[in-house]
């Protein structure tokens, strides 16, 4: 009785011993993409672009912002409209028609040496956009047909992928310049009088940047 006493103090001093061997071993850290010294900032973007749609130049107001992860990443959301009138010509079947709209989405970029004065920018906007198409009679509010032309007036929602190139310029740690250029490929219009092509087209500009960089 005595041994068997012993035998089960015995069994229980290890299986303390040995938990709290266990317990005090170092707990292992999460591992993470980015790691736990990852640098999260934030920034706004002012954007004024030139751009080539239907075979003419208009003008692009908008902006843009997010995150930049570790000094090399961008994660951000962006938004364009259209602030110059695009005139069509459409003789046969209606007068002059005008166009209207924007687009914007997700901007994933990365940024290459941003510790330089002058360094370079690597943006991709992917995500949709709207058009409208009217003419004057529209615009007018004129809702029966003026002779010789009737009201006209068609919209489209599409998808629209952007990728982009900017050298950017640090003017202060909390204030960039940055020039470049982009390409707008446009899909999946529905509008009549213009195709995915003529939305289509190469943009250049001006980017005003504010943030923690």
């Amino acid at each position: 009785m005595k041994n068997l006493v012993l035998s089960l103090f015995l069994l229980l001093i290890t299986g303390q011993l040995a938990w709290a061997q266990e317990y005090e071993k170092p707990v292992k850290p999460t591992k993470t993409l980015l790691g736990d010294g990852a640098k999260v900032r934030g920034f706004g973007s002012l954007d004024m672009r030139m751009t080539e749609m239907k075979d003419d130049l208009g003008l692009l107001m908008g902006a843009h912002g997010g995150i930049i992860l570790n000094n090399h990443f961008v994660i951000g959301l962006g938004g364009y409209g259209l602030t110059s009138n695009f005139e069509l010509e459409d003789s046969e079947n209606f007068d002059d028609l005008y166009m209207y709209g924007g687009y914007g989405g997700l901007i994933l970029g990365a940024i290459f040496s941003p510790k330089e004065v002058v360094h370079i920018y690597t943006p991709v906007l992917i995500g949709a956009g709207g058009m409208e198409v009217t003419n004057r009679n529209y615009l007018n509010n004129f809702h029966r047909p003026q002779p010789p032309f009737g009201t006209f007036t068609e919209t489209s929602a599409f998808f629209v992928v952007e990728p982009g190139l900017e050298v950017e310029i640090n003017i202060t740690r909390f204030f960039k310049v940055g020039l470049g250029a982009s390409y707008r490929l446009v899909r999946e219009s529905d509008l009549t009088t213009v195709s995915n092509k003529d939305l289509s087209g190469f943009s250049g500009g001006l980017s005003l940047k504010f943030g923690k960089f």
